[in-house]
């Protein structure tokens, strides 16, 4: 009797679609809806019929074409990926291995607002640890306009802002040690003084100075909710969006 093929499960289908988008970025190709892919590269084609069946995907020829709803499936998978691995490696300073491995489970688990929540908190990063584009999301767009990140780099500060120090993001263990030394450590609150010719922080009472490439590494949550600017002639405000 002849063994009927299972079907995939969702996570297998999603696995598919990141395989497929990858693929296209290896080719130099920009994913998007009517993307082709040689059928060839992507193995068994029993393995495509669930995709197929869900409109993910159809065929042309040779041929494997991503629909407009196989694109933002496979969009989504790859970006929880990403921003996972960014995530991990940044804030949780996870080493290749134990951060892929995460990352795999976690671009299943995670639903749009939950990406966005991520993607906010690390100020709209663009690549992932490997330099791979981040396929960006709606929040991002608002971002540059009215959402402002809920932790950004200490060079994004204006003088005089406060905010709270949420990690320093560096591999350097002797920078890490003489910012620790400082006083520079995980929710310690700070004080931006100056920014030129080098950047000044208050920390409790004293003031210590970097350059900017240190400065970059201290990433810190800013006090201010709302914040004006004056930017191309007119008013525009940034502000973190209600809970997120």
């Amino acid at each position: 009797m002849e063994e009927t093929c299972k079907p995939c499960t969702a996570e297998e289908r999603e696995e598919i679609l990141e395989e497929i988008w990858t693929t296209l970025e290896l080719d130099r190709i920009t994913p998007q809806p009517g993307s082709r892919i040689g059928l060839a590269k992507l193995g068994n084609g029993e393995r495509l019929s669930s995709l197929i069946q869900g409109g993910d995907i159809r065929t042309e020829a040779d041929k494997a074409v991503l629909t407009e709803q196989g694109y933002r499936k496979a969009k989504e998978v790859v970006r929880n990926h990403r921003l996972s691995e960014r995530l991990l490696h940044d804030v949780l300073n996870l080493q290749s291995e134990e951060m892929e491995r995460s990352a795999c489970r976690y671009e299943h688990m995670l639903d749009t607002e939950a990406a966005d929540s991520i993607c906010i908190l690390l100020g709209h990063p663009r690549t992932c640890p490997h330099g791979k584009c981040i396929p960006p999301g709606e929040c991002c767009d608002a971002g540059e306009t009215s959402l402002r990140p809920l932790v950004v780099p200490l060079t994004e500060l204006d003088s005089g802002e406060d905010a709270t120090v949420a990690y320093v993001g560096t591999r350097d263990n002797g920078r890490l040690s003489y910012l620790t030394s400082l006083g520079v450590v995980t929710g310690r609150p700070v004080q931006l003084v100056q920014k030129r010719p080098s950047f000044i922080v208050k920390v409790d009472e004293n003031s210590v100075a970097f350059d900017e490439s240190i400065a970059r590494e201290i990433f810190v949550r800013p006090a201010l909710r709302r914040r004006s600017r004056e930017r191309g002639g007119h008013r525009w405000r940034l502000r973190w969006g209600g809970g997120r």
